[in-house]
């Protein structure tokens, strides 16, 4: 699989094979808040930071693409969060498999919110998608998260994780548990590679770093950190922080 080798080395980089991946794929959730509200402004910040790969819809790669250097990965989001409607409580098919290749994506993504109203709806649409990707040698990124009350619980983010590996997902994005030792043990029940999502922002870019550093001590290959980047002071320095606890 020639090609997905290829998409894949732009998201997982470099000698200790790692991934700085920075997600600002929240604007049909939240809308144009604070720190994505300037799709270019954003852009520039986590890439100059020494983000490796973006997480981005469609329409935001439109207007980001001619400052995307090609050493940077971009892994096209491909359902998103309709966040005004009362039924947007799920993921929504927004963009086709036929768009990232077009788009020269270096991977696409789907979340499934276990516990929300259609998860399993979404999680049928993932599973086509991942079985027609194979044929396009395009990667898959699954974000699987478990249900809202055991979030980030060990057993049921190693079981969410497992549904994306069963799958067939080239990588699992989900939440830490906040041990290291379980993240191991969550690590070694699912081979394929991990990415830690970050989660709400906490306004502490030290306690940030300090995320990312014990993600990768527990197996995972690396983050996926938006909210806390990009609605901090300066996005950049905290994507600098990051890249430093990853590479460092």
């Amino acid at each position: 699989m020639l090609g997905k080798t290829r998409r894949l080395s732009r998201i997982i980089i470099g000698e200790k094979q790692r991934c700085l991946l920075s997600p600002m794929d929240h604007g049909g959730w939240l809308g144009p808040v604070k720190g994505i509200k300037y799709p270019r402004t954003i852009t520039e910040a986590v890439i100059k930071g020494g983000s490796n790969a973006l997480l981005i819809s469609p329409g935001f790669y439109k207007r980001v693409a001619p400052i995307v250097p090609p050493s940077v990965g971009v892994v096209l989001r491909v359902s998103l969060t309709a966040g005004l409607s009362e039924q947007g409580t799920q993921e929504t098919p927004i963009s086709s498999l036929e768009t990232a290749v077009r788009m020269d994506a270096d991977a696409i993504a789907v979340s499934v919110f276990f516990g929300r109203a259609g998860d399993i709806d979404i999680y049928r649409w993932l599973a086509s998608l991942i079985d027609k990707a194979d044929q396009y040698a395009m990667p898959v990124i699954a974000e699987m998260m478990p249900p809202a009350d055991v979030s980030y619980d060990a057993k049921s983010i190693a079981h969410a994780s497992r549904i994306g590996m069963e799958m067939g997902a080239d990588i699992v994005k989900t939440n830490y548990c906040g041990d290291v030792d379980a993240m191991k043990d969550i690590v070694a029940s699912v081979p394929v590679p991990i990415i830690v999502a970050g989660g709400p922002s906490k306004g502490d870019a030290d306690g940030t770093a300090d995320l990312a550093r014990d993600a990768i001590a527990g197996g995972a290959v690396g983050v996926a950190i938006g909210r806390r980047v990009w609605q901090a002071d300066d996005p950049e320095e905290v994507t600098r922080k990051i890249y430093q606890a990853l590479w460092k």
